[in-house]
């Protein structure tokens, strides 16, 4: 077995941004054990920054190396100039716990957090030098992906061996298990492919099945969350010990893959959490708790867990880190009455301008509460306000980009008269159709629509102190494709790559003419992937069972469009 990191000198690490990403050995990293039965490596397809922060990650290390006969190691999108370093030296991207190249694995477990990673896989594949395509693969690491962005598994069909879809806690050792017997069979790797569709929840590309159910992880709220995270030797974007405190959401925003994938709703108890809390916090050592959910003042005994956690405080700073919060008075009760709360900026996502189109994407907050927010809130520590909108949802008119303008200025003009003063940030995004919610079926405003909104509401806000953000239209259009994919979205993708696409999501990375010479290339057309779809069309991803009917989809696309008063065909 190689250390492709005993291969790097001083010297060499001295040439790249941050060598500290690459080297591994941080504080809670796994004891390497002599001889598992099965080795597996866990991809993040983005940076160490990013990926030590992704609690899927942290949840699979964990249970993983809890059995003595599996070995679980973590590897990570490296920056271009590391990357250039590797190849300079003709050595393969490798895992960080003991410097195994990819290609010596049993297996990779990729999770894909956003579609926009989806280029980055394949550079990591080809720099850990594993082929890129599964049919290319006879022998080597069984590649299986996850995640939210696997829902609608079409688009990177092509690359996977398997892809799971769902919850992975109880999966993810089935999957080590039928690896495991399958190698010690001396089965090929088709033979173990055809194994793998017995879990539940897996897609395999060479044997696809009639259905694939959603996995749901029934225990979750009698479950363990990891309580020994390996502690970063770089500052991650999350820097605080995080506790996933419940999972799903009973809201139903029309626009959101989120609440609908991590459905039903399940709480761990006050008194686990509490437990699970300042357990983690010795183990670590950070200050900071992040409470982590789809909308953390959702959770029902929030006053009773805020006090409980007050109660058992390691240190007297111990701060509280809630980075979801929606825009009522759970709100305005738990900022109140929370004083440890770690300090900084609110951040809510009104995400339209008027009560009309709220009301269509389902957004159940009114006009009242985002002023009330803003109001209660004045005189508290916060100084900074962030807001995030949508432009071009389904049945949005112009008058709804100029109440967007209208509410802004109301809140800035709140903002001015309490203190400290809020200055108030907003982000503009481009919505984006994805499987599996009721707006699956609904069109992606142009690109050119999408920049004319978009300056409507900068010239609108004009003279404003406001500050604005925005994604630029031509992710956004790249983003609808890549999730409302079929499998011919895999060589529009590998297409990319071949062209010099990886690192999308960073804007100094992102490379515009190689996408767009992978559309040439390909003859694929986007709009063809962003239009608006018949109810009655076959759609690429229905052959996984998403345990929310089509039925439900197709009920609340209807309403929506009842409450816009327009009607579907």
């Amino acid at each position: 077995m190689k250390n492709i990191i005993n291969q790097l000198s001083h010297w060499d690490l001295l040439e790249i941004e941050k060598p500290a990403r690459y080297l591994g050995g941080e504080a809670n990293q796994a004891k390497i054990k002599d001889n598992p039965k099965l080795r597996v490596c866990l991809i993040f397809p983005d940076l160490y920054e990013l990926g030590m922060s992704n609690q899927a990650i942290k949840i699979f290390y964990e249970l993983i190396n809890n059995r003595d006969d599996i070995m679980a190691e973590r590897c990570f999108a490296p920056w271009p100039d590391f990357a250039d370093l590797l190849q300079k030296k003709n050595l393969p991207l490798y895992s960080l716990e003991t410097g195994t190249p990819l290609n010596e694995f049993d297996a990779l477990y990729i999770t894909l957090p956003y579609e926009m990673t989806f280029t980055n896989v394949l550079y990591i594949l080809d720099l850990g030098k594993v082929p890129l395509t599964w049919k290319e693969r006879n022998k080597g690491p069984i590649v299986i992906a996850g995640g939210p962005s696997a829902s609608n598994p079409m688009p990177v069909s092509k690359f996977m061996d398997g892809i799971f879809i769902g919850d992975g806690e109880e999966a993810i050792l089935e999957m080590c298990d039928t690896i495991m017997k399958a190698k010690e069979a001396g089965a090929d790797i088709s033979e173990t492919r055809k194994a793998l569709c017995n879990i539940s929840g897996m897609y395999v590309p060479e044997f696809p099945s009639k259905t694939v159910k959603r996995r749901v992880f029934k225990d979750f709220s009698n479950s363990a969350p990891p309580l020994h995270p390996v502690i970063p030797n770089v500052q991650a974007t999350h820097n605080r010990a995080a506790i996933e405190i419940f999972r799903g959401c009973i809201r139903g925003c029309r626009f959101c893959n989120a609440g609908f994938y991590y459905r039903p709703k399940r709480e761990r108890p006050v008194e686990n959490i509490v437990k699970y809390s300042c357990e983690m916090l010795k183990n670590t050592g950070e200050e900071t708790l992040g409470l982590l959910s789809l909308s953390t003042s959702d959770y029902s005994k929030f006053e009773e867990l805020v006090k409980g956690l007050q109660a058992s405080k390691l240190y007297p700073e111990q701060t509280i880190s809630i980075p979801s919060l929606r825009m009522n008075d759970n709100t305005i009760k738990l900022l109140d009455e929370t004083p440890q709360i770690r300090k900084g900026g609110l951040t809510f996502a009104p995400e339209a301008g008027t009560q009309r189109l709220r009301d269509v994407i389902n957004k159940n907050i009114t006009e009242d509460d985002i002023i009330n927010v803003m109001k209660t809130t004045g005189d508290s520590e916060y100084r900074t306000v962030k807001l995030y909108f949508m432009m071009g949802l389904p049945f949005e008119k112009d008058e709804d980009i100029e109440g967007l303008v209208a509410l802004v200025k109301r809140l800035e003009a709140i903002g001015k008269t309490t203190k400290p003063k809020k200055q108030i940030s907003i982000s503009l995004s481009g919505f984006i159709p994805k499987p599996y919610t009721p707006f699956q079926w609904a069109a992606q405003n142009s690109i050119e629509d999408l920049k004319r909104k978009r300056i409507m509401v900068c010239k609108g806000l004009e003279g404003s102190s406001t500050k604005i953000s925005w994604r630029e239209e031509y992710l956004c259009l790249l983003e609808a494709v890549l999730a409302r994919g079929d499998e011919n979205i895999s060589d529009l993708i590998l297409a990319a790559y071949k062209n010099g696409c990886k690192l999308d999501a960073w804007f100094e990375h992102f490379y515009k003419e190689g996408w767009e010479k992978a559309f040439e290339q390909t003859g694929i057309k986007a709009a063809d992937y962003t239009r608006e779809r018949k109810i009655s069309e076959v759609l690429p991803w229905d052959f996984i069972d998403f345990q929310t009917p089509r039925a439900f989809f197709e009920k609340e696309y209807r309403l929506a469009a009842q409450i816009a008063g327009e009607e579907l065909e």
